[in-house]
């Protein structure tokens, strides 16, 4: 079960759980209460409470606001984020394009490289995609890269590059490695996934205000709320 942790500004000292429906999703939240001017000891006993509470109720994993304060307690009771990388990852393809477009970049002209300590599946399938979308592809995989290069030539004729070959456009970043690229950079992987400034979004509907969009977004695509087609990327 997936829970939210909420620090709601109210008196008291009971914590509440309830169950809420998020775009289809049923969640059990914990409104944590939190005075005004709370001290920072008393905001972190009321969450370790809270955390306890969704523990015995069930939830391994939690959402929270952007900024919640209170990480370490959750995790000292047992609970996790939800992991957004292998969501960022599954839309790799559809970022790169976008990112090309914010660029003013035309894709007949730009160079995409893709860099990752394996070839993954979600690098896989970023390369299938990009591959007769781009110029230029750039593989920068120690070892198996090569072999998927090879490959992509044969598959689609197109010009796959040696990572030493061309500074690309845009550079997606799989996993730890392949150096500094130039141009935009996007890092796929870890806790918090840095887009450069691109925002996925669902193409139909709004997400809810005071949760951590990426988290949401990755659980609505883990749990089949989402699909690759329902998903639109903003370019602020």
């Amino acid at each position: 079960m997936v829970g939210i942790a909420a620090l709601d500004v109210r008196n008291g000292r009971k914590i509440e759980l309830m169950e809420e429906r998020v775009l289809g999703l049923s969640l059990l939240r914990a409104s944590i209460p939190v005075p005004a001017a709370a001290r920072e000891g008393r905001l972190r006993r009321r969450t370790a409470r809270g955390a306890a509470q969704l523990i015995r109720a069930g939830v391994r994993r939690v959402l929270t606001a952007p900024d919640f304060p209170c990480w370490p307690e959750l995790e000292a009771a047992g609970l996790r984020p939800v992991d957004p990388a292998p969501f960022c990852q599954a839309i790799a393809g559809p970022l790169a394009l976008a990112g090309l477009r914010r660029a003013g970049i035309l894709r007949t002209r730009a160079t995409v490289a893709l860099a990752g300590p394996r070839v993954t599946r979600p690098l896989f399938a970023a390369a299938e995609l990009l591959c007769p979308r781009v110029r230029h592809l750039v593989v920068d995989v120690p070892g198996e890269g090569e072999e998927l290069a090879a490959w992509l030539r044969e598959e689609y004729g197109t010009a796959v590059l040696a990572p030493e070959a061309a500074a690309p456009d845009i550079a997606l970043h799989f996993g730890p490695g392949g150096g500094e690229k130039g141009g935009m950079s996007l890092r796929l992987y870890g806790p918090a996934p840095e887009l450069a400034g691109l925002c996925p979004a669902p193409a139909e509907g709004t997400l809810p205000e005071g949760l951590a969009p990426l988290p949401l977004l990755a659980l609505l695509w883990e749990c089949g709320r989402l699909g690759p087609g329902q998903i639109q990327i903003f370019t602020p």
